[in-house]
């Protein structure tokens, strides 16, 4: 007699899904064991259908996406508690859950059920993500003989549903493989579909993070070799990379490179934005200044971040009054973020005690006919308040 396996309910009731799939066993052990895993694997998403039941209203998305991520460790199906859950009464699954259900395809090897969850997808016009494919990095993962095999199944799939999800599916089919260290099979990828600079700096951005600036300078000449520019974001990956591992010389002549290059995006006020970022932290106000000089100079207005890392880099220098200074200039040059280059210097000036100079510089902004951020004013405010002043 083949004993069907039993869900417990009690720890639906007290614990995640994940947890109470992680007890025992979903699919019988045995001589008959393949013959009654689809038998078996229904009779358990049956029962987990009526515990759910019990729980509404408490159905909710968290659940419903750690139960997707508990059927897929102990590969069962998900496609009929997906639709079961698609069919409540007042519930939507998420975007999440359903790229949740293109991975548990894919840690089955059925990429006809994967097929359906990718058109789905893009009937309701949802996100398709690289939490889709995220079964590529798991060992024993596919049945497929490797990686790249089973990346290529995927690709059929996508190729099947076209669309927009087919252009979103390889690019989060690139970036899965990626973040995985499965740069092979994310070249594989590109190479059968279209060399774009986005998929390929996918893999430059990966081996950033990482600081290997070899192999993204690597990839970097491959891009070019293969007839494929780089672009803004490719150059940028590469100077963050130099910077962030102290090569200052190296960035400095990367960024010359980059003003030879005729190619009008480049360097962009993201290149400037990382440079600044870098000097200020460093301390370098001075080189700082120049490089933002040079970046009015060429007609980009700088983001509100690079004054961000100006007010932060004077003030944790000790150069208050400089910051002050580049405050008060910047409200000429760049108008738009005088607000809250102001409201920045302001909180600073509180968390370190300068409550009565913080006040000021408010005052001063408000002369200037404009509202400084609502949180620092009323902070401020309570302070000096609560010292006797008032700021009006």
């Amino acid at each position: 007699m083949l004993l069907r396996p039993r869900l417990v309910r009690a720890p639906l009731r007290h614990a995640s899904a994940r947890a109470a799939f992680s007890a025992r066993p979903l699919v019988p052990r045995g001589s008959n064991a393949h013959a009654s895993t689809d038998a078996a694997a229904s009779d358990a998403i049956v029962r987990l259908e009526a515990d759910l039941d019990r729980l509404l209203p408490a159905l909710s998305h968290g659940l419903v996406a750690s139960t997707l991520g508990a059927l897929t460790d102990r590969g069962v199906p998900a496609e009929r508690f997906f639709s079961w859950v698609s069919l409540r009464r007042g519930f939507s699954p998420s975007a999440h859950a359903h790229n949740l259900l293109v991975d548990n395809a894919g840690k089955l090897a059925d990429y006809r059920a994967m097929s359906r969850a990718l058109a789905l997808i893009s009937q309701r016009r949802l996100s398709l993500t690289d939490r889709a494919f995220a079964f590529l990095g798991t060992s024993g993962s596919s049945r497929s003989s490797s990686v790249e095999d089973a990346a290529r199944a995927v690709l059929r799939v996508l190729d099947d549903v076209g669309g927009a999800c087919r252009a979103s599916g390889v690019f989060s089919l690139v970036k899965a493989l990626a973040s995985t260290g499965e740069f092979d099979a994310a070249v594989s990828v590109i190479e059968e579909t279209q060399r774009m600079a986005r998929y390929y700096n996918v893999l430059v951005a990966a081996k950033c993070k990482a600081g290997d600036f070899v192999r993204a300078r690597e990839m970097f000449d491959e891009m070019r070799t293969s007839g494929c520019d780089p672009d803004a974001n490719t150059w940028n990956y590469l100077l963050g990379c130099l910077l962030k591992n102290g090569r200052t010389a190296e960035a400095c002549g990367l960024v010359e490179t980059m003003e030879r290059s005729k190619l009008g995006e480049v360097p962009n006020s993201l290149t400037y934005e990382i440079l600044t970022y870098h000097a200020c932290k460093a301390g370098k106000m001075d080189s700082a200044m120049r490089v933002l000089d040079q970046m009015f100079l060429t007609n980009l207005t700088p983001r509100i971040t690079i004054h961000s890392a100006f007010i932060k880099g004077y003030f944790y220098s000790g150069r208050i009054e400089d910051a002050h200074r580049y405050v008060n200039d910047t409200s000429i040059r760049d108008r738009h973020s005088t607000n809250r280059n102001y409201s920045r210097l302001a909180k600073l000036l509180r968390k370190s005690g300068r409550t009565i100079d913080a006040g000021k510089v408010l005052y001063e902004l408000m002369e200037k006919g404009l509202r400084p951020d609502h949180s620092s004013y009323v902070k401020v405010g309570k302070d000096l308040h609560t010292m006797g002043w008032l700021l009006s």
